[in-house]
């Protein structure tokens, strides 16, 4: 029975089986996790600790929706991280089981990844771009902005591109990486660009 228990334990197969069964539990609990704190942190917005900040963040509270989002996207991205790094880590352990030299693996994959970087660098560019925009609060649904490339009220912010409406209803997507500047006129602004006054046939 021992000898029994010994070759199940070192066949390689089932060692391939629970290394994927470990990934996809372990990726099921962090989506679950990150999805319970995005719900929390939607539905209770965190409290300030003295009155000083509670009165700055008064006046500088995003709407609902505004914020909701943001905490989506964010929330959406730490799930890519963790179900890239898992599909990563899992591949590596399964070629290492399979009898693959990893060191080898590696210095292949990663020479892999620096092609696939400069074939996706635009992507890769309106990814990060993207998060910048969410983190540092540039725009958020329902600001009326120019973007250089379009302008119009936001309707989503993606990671890689941002939706806007002009005023004739045609509907603008605009990469992230290509956002040069961010004009936005519902902080604190006239809430729209001035019309262009029209001149009268002398």
């Amino acid at each position: 029975m021992p000898g029994n228990l010994a070759e199940v334990a070192v066949f390689t197969p089932l060692r391939i089986v629970f290394l994927i069964v470990v990934a996809v539990v372990v990726r099921y609990v962090a989506h679950r996790l990150i999805d319970r704190s995005v719900r929390r942190s939607v539905a209770q917005p965190p409290r300030p600790r003295s009155r000083a900040v509670e009165a700055i963040a008064v006046a500088t509270r995003l709407p609902a929706e505004r914020r909701a989002q943001r905490i989506q996207a964010l929330g959406s991205l730490g799930k890519s991280v963790i179900t890239g790094v898992l599909l990563v880590v899992t591949v590596i352990m399964v070629l290492s089981e399979l009898g693959f030299n990893v060191t080898t693996v590696v210095a292949g994959t990663s020479l892999i990844g620096v092609a696939l970087a400069f074939g996706f660098q635009s992507i890769v560019k309106d990814f990060m771009s993207g998060v910048f925009l969410l983190f540092e609060d540039q725009l958020g649904v329902g600001d009326y902005v120019d973007l250089e490339k379009a302008s119009g009220t936001v309707e989503a912010i993606g990671l890689r591109v941002t939706q806007l409406r002009d005023d004739d209803g045609t509907v603008w997507y605009v990469r992230n990486g290509e956002v040069l500047r961010v004009g936005n006129y519902s902080q604190g602004g006239p809430g729209r660009p001035p019309e262009p006054e029209e001149t009268e046939a002398g």
